[in-house]
């Protein structure tokens, strides 16, 4: 696979005559199957042919929708660029972002209509509502939509789509992948668990939310579009997904939810059997309490650069601070501490940026940044990230992830980030309060959080030591995929 019409001409063929889709609206879950699927992603790329679209650069925002689907396959069909966009983008950050990736065509749809609307841009782009191509209101030739086949390719070289970084450290940035890389994110068997059906509950402009997707639909499952995270406990409930992919975040929240769950949460009316979670470290006793429970955790480290093929690794009570050992697929390397990658997904670099390029890309390696360290056996382990580290005035160097990683494993602390002031290292905590909690139980959480932290400091050295704690009364500022934006709070924005 070269290129992902080829991927979508495979897909196709394996799709007829059964279920593709579930979504849903209000308590109602529809179903669409192969050739509902791929005859809409035909019509789209018909209308985009015609816009001149070709070889051109074609945003998408909007919600996680079968219409984001279709939309992001068509762009594909009708030879264009993909362009991602977060749909929680105000009208100047959106205009910023089409003017550096010189976008042509916006795809949009209700939830992102003002945002698109009222953005002012040097240059002429031009906006279609996805919802009226689906619905007919602009114009096709109908007798030609089967005409539209999956010849319009591109070289395996090619750039093919864009995609931002999420900036929890730092100002985002373009991502460019190649044809190749997206043929290779998408057809890899990384995953070797076997399941039904996804939960699409990440945000599709993310590389952890579209692939996940189109990864799971090429190995052959069903996906249950999940619109909103408000309705995560709905979607498991009617759709009946038996994997999700989710962030610390919403994995901690799965794990409070389950505690009476029963095996695979079918006290909640679930069938969840495997989960995914991108850099989740939490407690042996919360791992053991989801194997009980029938559930497998696996735990996923990538990133935007790298592509679609990343490490999946089953978490054990055995091993379970590792990122696990790397796929056939992929080659790593540690250099200085650092983690290198390198595999066929793998990014070009990033758009009209070749001085940030140069920085992570050298001689077809990926410097990821994250601090690493391999035991004898072959186990990654991670340490921090550089860019994060602290460096105090006495010259030692401090990773904020590993105190963070030990401390969050407790119960009464929902979210932590250290940071340092001054020559000292502090804590923001946002505690979990109980649903119901009084303002004198609240006091009883932060003061056991304050005992938690004396415990943890022990008889680590003084410049290791938390010797601050400032709580916070709500979550810390995240991106669209749950993470936390750590320059913001770093700000004083929270």
């Amino acid at each position: 696979m070269e290129n992902i019409c080829q991927v979508l001409n495979l897909m196709e063929k394996r799709t007829k005559g059964r279920r593709v889709i579930r979504y849903m609206k209000g308590t109602e879950v529809l179903d669409i199957n192969g050739e509902e699927f791929f005859k809409m992603i035909r019509r789209h790329a018909h209308i985009l042919k015609s816009k001149g679209v070709t070889g051109k650069h074609v945003g998408i925002i909007g919600k996680n929708s079968y219409l984001w689907l279709v939309n992001f396959c068509a762009v594909f069909q009708a030879g264009a660029v993909a362009v991602l966009l977060d749909r929680d983008l105000g009208n100047e950050e959106l205009a910023e972002l089409v003017s550096r990736v010189d976008l042509s065509v916006i795809l949009y749809d209700a939830s992102t209509e003002d945002a698109v609307q009222r953005m002012v841009c040097p240059m002429q782009v031009e906006i279609l509502d996805m919802e009226e191509m689906a619905s007919g209101k602009i114009h096709m030739d109908s007798n030609k939509v089967d005409e539209v086949s999956w010849e319009m390719t591109q070289k395996p070289e090619e750039l093919s789509c864009i995609i931002f970084t999420s900036g929890t450290t730092m100002r985002n940035k373009a991502v460019m992948l190649s044809a190749r890389a997206m043929a290779a994110s998408v057809c890899t068997r990384v995953n070797g668990k076997i399941f039904k059906s996804l939960l699409a509950i990440m945000p599709f402009h993310h590389l952890s939310g579209f692939i996940t997707v189109m990864n799971a639909m090429y190995l052959g499952a069903e996906i249950c579009i999940g619109e909103d995270i408000k309705y995560f406990y709905r979607y498991l409930k009617y759709m009946q997904p038996d994997y999700v992919f989710v962030v610390p975040s919403m994995l901690q929240l799965l794990v409070k939810k389950l505690k009476n769950g029963g095996q695979n949460g079918c006290a909640l009316g679930w069938n969840l059997r495997l989960i995914t979670c991108g850099g989740a470290t939490f407690c042996s006793d919360f791992l053991q309490m989801l194997q009980e429970r029938k559930i497998t955790v696996m735990q996923g480290y990538g990133a935007s650069e790298a592509g679609g093929i990343g490490i999946l690794w089953e978490m054990t009570s055995k091993r379970p601070d590792t990122l696990g050992k790397p796929p056939a697929e992929m080659s790593v390397r540690i250099e200085n501490e650092e983690l290198y990658l390198k595999s066929d997904s793998l990014m070009m670099g990033y758009y009209d940026d070749p001085e940030e390029t140069e920085k992570v890309l050298r001689d077809g390696w990926y410097a990821t940044g994250d601090l690493c360290r391999i035991d004898g056996d072959g186990y990654l382990y991670l340490t921090g990230r550089r860019k994060n580290l602290i460096i105090l005035p006495n010259g030692e160097n401090i990773s904020p992830e590993e105190i963070e990683n030990k401390l969050r494993n407790c119960e009464e602390i929902e979210e932590i980030m250290i940071d340092v002031e001054g020559n000292f290292i502090a804590a923001k905590v946002f505690p979990y309060y109980p649903a119901g909690s009084t303002e004198e139980q609240k006091a009883g959480i932060r003061e056991k959080i304050g005992k938690i932290i004396e415990a943890y400091n022990g008889n680590l050295p003084l410049y290791k030591q938390v010797m601050k704690v400032h709580f916070f009364d709500r979550p810390f500022e995240k991106n669209t995929a749950g993470k936390i934006i750590r320059y913001h709070i770093a700000e004083g924005m929270v």
